[in-house]
């Protein structure tokens, strides 16, 4: 079975002062709230997901009552304690079977990348952790050197373009990997080289599309005017 988890357990810090009002995924964009915004395009990938797993923290009481009849088909876990990307899946574990297939969603980020792709592309390379990635293309600001190890100069480029593989915030695992989680703080980046020190398959789907992370508050005040 496939279930579909959004983190928005964090206290949204970098965008204080608005959220000491709101958790940063209810946030406002132009046509809804921020979270609105992530399950549309979920629910837009043509994919049958067994349950939608919302995890909260940060005023939860708050965003359960206003919501939890908002969002149908919507789940909510509430969290009592902050326990990183990794750690928070520890409060869904119940909810997660071992052979299922898990897409894990940080809940502030705007997106096209293609979820049924990756999927695709995470089951036929048997991975235990796919890690969904985008091409992110940065313009340098000023011409760059080439040097040779010597020192001596080779020549220049004016302002070049670099394509980086950038991390997302989105995730494709086992099941039985949630399952073997602990109650204990774990960031994704840490677990995932852990597990890739046991062993175990992970992999990178590459794409390109276009990603916001609304936690970055030049990148929310754009993408709420836009």
């Amino acid at each position: 079975m496939l279930r579909l988890i959004i983190l928005t357990a964090g206290l949204g810090e970098r965008l204080r002062p608005l959220t000491y009002l709101v958790p940063k995924p209810y946030l406002p964009l132009r046509n809804g709230l921020i979270i609105e915004h992530i399950l549309n395009w979920v629910r837009e990938q043509g994919l049958n997901y067994t349950d939608i797993i919302v995890v909260t923290a940060y005023m939860a009481d708050k965003v359960v009552s206003l919501l939890g009849d908002a969002l149908p088909g919507v789940k909510f876990v509430v969290a009592d304690q902050l326990l990183g990307t990794a750690g928070q899946l520890w409060y869904v574990r119940d909810l997660v079977n071992d052979d299922d297939d898990v897409i894990v969603i940080n809940g502030d980020v705007l997106t096209d990348l293609p979820l049924a792709k990756a999927l695709d592309f995470h089951k036929s390379n048997n991975a235990d952790i796919t890690i969904a990635s985008i091409r992110y293309r940065l313009t340098a600001r000023y011409g760059v050197l080439d040097i040779s190890p010597s020192g001596e100069f080779r020549g220049w480029l004016e302002k070049p373009v670099m394509t980086l593989p950038i991390v997302t915030g989105i995730y494709l695992m086992r099941g039985s990997l949630i399952k073997k989680l602990n109650k204990e703080r774990l960031d994704m980046n840490k677990y995932i080289e852990e597990l890739k020190a046991l062993g175990l398959r992970i992999m990178v789907f590459l794409t390109d599309g276009n990603y916001v992370d609304l936690g970055v508050p030049q990148d929310y005040a754009t993408a709420l005017i836009t």
